[in-house]
């Protein structure tokens, strides 16, 4: 058996604090749930069973879980799947870490397909070709799904220009020599661009 002792606001009224006394401990032990799942649980002061000590932990864990993950958010752009696994990194139960995404999302903090576009863009800035682009956000845990309008979007563009802006970048023009040109041409694979476009970026 334990018992709530007192609920009060927090985080601006987005969370309720619940400070609770559990039989035969002296100390009192103080969770936070998400306002939503006070509204949902009803939890008033009183005595409760063991069960619900469960319940309120698990609630408990979501509410750090989505506190931590907006923070995350506020730094830049994360999947679902790297959003997760950070949640867990910072001592969030897989389960809750799970459950925490899902409000983040619902919540409208976290649109893949839009963020994964923004970082597909960044990546153009930065003369990198489609084929590393794609690589590079699947390794940051983008869906298929999500990916379908930078796939699009990628269609769309015209590396060519964007290959031509790496080589200048990267050597200062169109290397003449027949080793440096094979460097290039072996850099210029590894940022992703084909074979095709790196033909025509040496001819443009």
């Amino acid at each position: 058996m334990f018992k709530i002792t007192s609920l009060r606001a927090s985080d601006g009224g987005g969370a309720v604090r619940i400070d609770i006394k559990r039989d035969g401990e002296r100390k009192s032990e103080c969770l936070y749930i998400l306002a939503s799942h006070q509204r949902e649980y009803e939890f008033a002061k009183g005595d409760y069973p063991d069960e619900a000590y469960a319940v309120l932990c698990r609630l408990d864990g979501i509410c750090r879980g989505v506190k931590s993950g907006r923070r995350i958010l506020g730094y830049g752009a994360n999947s679902r799947s790297a959003l997760r696994m950070k949640l867990i990194g910072k001592g969030i139960s897989p389960e809750c870490a799970d459950e925490a995404v899902e409000i983040l999302s619902a919540e409208a903090g976290l649109d893949e397909s839009g963020d994964a576009l923004r970082l597909c863009e960044l990546q153009i800035a930065k003369n990198i070709g489609a084929r590393r682009i794609l690589s590079y956000l699947r390794g940051r845990g983008y869906s298929d799904e999500s990916l379908a309008g930078v796939k699009e979007y990628l269609a769309e563009v015209d590396f060519i220009p964007v290959c031509r802006k790496a080589i200048e970048k990267k050597y200062g023009g169109v290397p003449t020599d027949f080793d440096i040109k094979k460097k290039c041409i072996d850099y210029l694979l590894r940022q992703g661009f084909s074979y095709n476009e790196i033909k025509k970026a040496f001819e443009n």
